[in-house]
């Protein structure tokens, strides 16, 4: 299993919480129940408020998965995926 960084970036007009049924759907599917039905663990999100920009750290063993997850923020902004790797993993193999 990997682990993919995901940015997620929207303009304030194209801000679900200007749609309330958008904000509810990306809400649901901010969810493990949801992430489960794709092969994704979620292991953290975070929103930069007032910056219209959301953050993922997910676990999949594909990247194939994971964009396939966050698909649906495409519809309202730019959706970019990263593998990426702990710094305890980055130590034990000395592979930066």
């Amino acid at each position: 299993m990997s682990l993919f960084l995901v940015e997620h970036r929207h303009t304030e007009e194209t801000c679900p919480t200007k749609d309330r049924d958008m904000m509810l759907m990306l809400g649901q599917h901010v969810t493990q129940p949801a992430a489960d039905k794709y092969g994704v663990k979620i292991h953290a999100d975070v929103v930069h408020r007032g910056e219209h920009r959301m953050m993922m750290v997910l676990e999949a063993d594909s990247q194939g998965k994971v964009e396939e997850y966050v698909a649906p923020f495409g519809q309202v902004g730019t959706v970019d995926v990263k593998e990426v790797a702990t710094c305890e993993d980055v130590v034990r193999t000395a592979t930066c």
